[in-house]
Formats: C-alpha cells, sequence, structure tokens
C-alpha cells in the first residue's frame, strides 16, 4: 500500500501470455480446491516453477474461473525473490514464505 504490487505484476505480465492458446488443465480441481478452502480445509499445491514469472501466469491463467485462489495463493520462494531488484517488485505483491539457503546462513 499504496501502491498495488498484486495488479502491478499482473500488469507486466499480462501481454506475454497467449490467451487463445494457454489454458488450465483440469481446472475442475480448481473448483474442487476453492469449495475446500471455504470449508476451511487446507490445500498445498507442489511444484516446481521454471521463471520468476509463474506465480503471476498462474494468477492469471485463473483471474476468470477462480480469482480467489488466483489471488490468495501462498508461495514458498528463496531469498532472492526479496533482495534482488528486479524482483522484488514483482514478488511484493505475492503472498510469500521466504525460505534462506543453507550458504547465505
Amino acid at each position: 500500500e499504496p501502491f498495488d504490487y498484486y495488479m502491478f505484476g499482473q500488469n507486466y505480465i499480462r501481454p506475454l501470455v497467449d490467451f487463445r492458446s494457454s489454458y488450465v488443465g483440469n481446472v475442475s480441481l480448481f473448483f474442487e480446491m476453492e469449495e475446500k478452502l471455504n470449508q476451511g480445509h487446507n490445500i498445498v499445491l507442489i511444484s516446481n516453477h521454471q521463471t520468476e514469472a509463474d506465480p503471476a501466469i498462474i494468477a492469471l491463467l485463473l483471474e476468470s474461473t477462480n480469482p480467489h485462489v488466483a489471488e490468495n495463493l501462498t508461495y514458498i520462494a528463496g531469498d532472492r525473490v526479496i533482495t534482488d531488484p528486479l524482483c522484488k517488485p514483482f514478488s511484493m505483491g505475492r503472498n510469500l514464505i521466504c525460505v534462506y539457503s543453507k550458504k547465505h546462513m
């Protein structure tokens, strides 16, 4: 606040996504997840992402079908995303649990 870093990241990445040929597979699972979350359950998704833009891309692909999930995912990230000046503005708009690697401790 007062700057919306979440929307900054979304609007920065949005032109890079080809929505005509991009899709979320098994979208019904995200509806089921949203239902479970509304009931108070916890859900953990585990993936090995490929780029720093993946959180924004996931949120962009879910924003029309599951906006609550898209905006409220919590990501686990290495400390680089909050120390690297290029990554930090995009990370500030996400819910993060930051993990510091052993080599930096």
